[in-house]
């Protein structure tokens, strides 16, 4: 057994360069459930570290399929915040690809929510398999590609029935947002919590990584419409910020435009959005896009990247984007989302 892995074991904390040897360690063919049960038990009760943290999923990172592309900037959260609302990460990262911004979205499928990120580009019709040469001639000429975390990397299956198992949170409930294998240098990463929201702004700082870290006081691992947001911003320090949704919406917005009771109303609900045709959900859409059209220079203010996202969708830019990422692919709304 790998001797950082003990040491975990045991209730002690190791480096980050010992939580990538692990990572491998429990990737391989030679690592047992048990094993993988006994680390993922034994950090989760003791508590890890961001360096621990950051170490472990370099380590995941490392053995994706895909050669990092640092030029370019990622829009993503842990999910997990049971709300059954649009799909915001997603819809933001199309509307900064049609003004011009290279996205590198990295997803899944849903796991506990009802309609993931990857669920919503594939009922689009769009196509993940893609050869890191395509991934990066593709970023290299237009703005955006999706990176399905389990087809670039086996490492997230190597732990999958373990976690099911379980049954409680494990380091892997904050992978997603720190595993991106084209490792951006510009991300926005949401979280449920201000404890995760610290974790993921220190990992982003341990990498270079400038951005933002952001959750909401109502919940939501992005800038909630109905409830203050706190966004850590992250550059060669780390500086706090609160943020009122609702101001800068400037009206009240319906739930029900925003939220979906299943996966079809939840893919019609967003693909709305997108058109400027449910403005609420549009509006909730630019909301969570302004971070990172501020964080590339496309605006100076927060309010002012809001109003360029938002007339993206207005003006159909956004669904073009859309429908050339699937190459024309996307079907009318109301269709059933498979």
């Amino acid at each position: 057994m790998d001797e950082g892995l003990l040491e975990i074991i045991n209730g002690n904390r190791v480096n980050g360069n010992d939580m990538k040897r692990i990572a491998y360690f429990l990737s391989s063919a030679g690592a047992t459930d048990s094993q993988r049960a006994a680390f993922l038990s034994s950090i989760h009760i003791r508590g890890e570290t961001p360096e621990e943290i950051e170490g472990f999923a370099s380590g995941i990172m490392s053995m994706a399929s895909i050669s990092p592309y640092r030029n370019c900037t990622d829009i993503v959260g842990t999910g997990g915040d049971g709300k059954g609302t649009i799909n915001v990460s997603t819809a933001s990262a199309i509307i900064c690809a049609s003004l011009g911004i290279k996205i590198g979205k990295h997803g899944n499928r849903s796991v506990t929510g009802k309609f993931g990120s990857a669920d919503f580009m594939e009922a689009c019709g769009y196509d993940f398999s893609m050869s890191d040469g395509e991934i990066r001639e593709t970023l290299q000429k237009e703005n955006f590609v999706f990176i399905l975390a389990p087809q670039y990397n086996s490492s997230f299956r190597s732990f999958s029935s373990v976690r099911k198992k379980l049954g409680h949170r494990t380091i892997f409930n904050i992978m997603g947002p720190i595993t991106n294998p084209l490792n951006p240098k510009k991300a926005i990463m949401g979280s449920t919590s201000m404890d995760i929201q610290e974790v993921l702004a220190r990992v982003m700082k341990i990498r270079s990584v400038s951005g933002f870290s952001i959750t909401s006081l109502d919940g939501m691992d992005e800038i909630s419409p109905f409830a203050e947001s706190s966004l850590m911003e992250v550059s060669d320090s780390v500086r706090k910020h609160e943020v009122d949704g609702r101001r800068i919406i400037g009206r009240r917005i319906a739930e029900d435009n925003v939220e979906g009771k299943d996966r079809d109303s939840i893919f019609n609900l967003t693909l709305s959005g997108i058109k400027g045709e449910n403005m609420d959900a549009s509006a909730f859409i630019a909301l969570n896009a302004a971070p990172a059209v501020l964080l590339n220079g496309v605006a100076d203010t927060l309010e002012d990247s809001y109003r360029i996202a938002l007339k993206s969708m207005k003006n159909g830019m956004a669904f073009s984007e859309l429908s050339r990422i699937t190459k024309g692919k996307v079907p009318e709304v109301d269709t059933v989302a498979r």
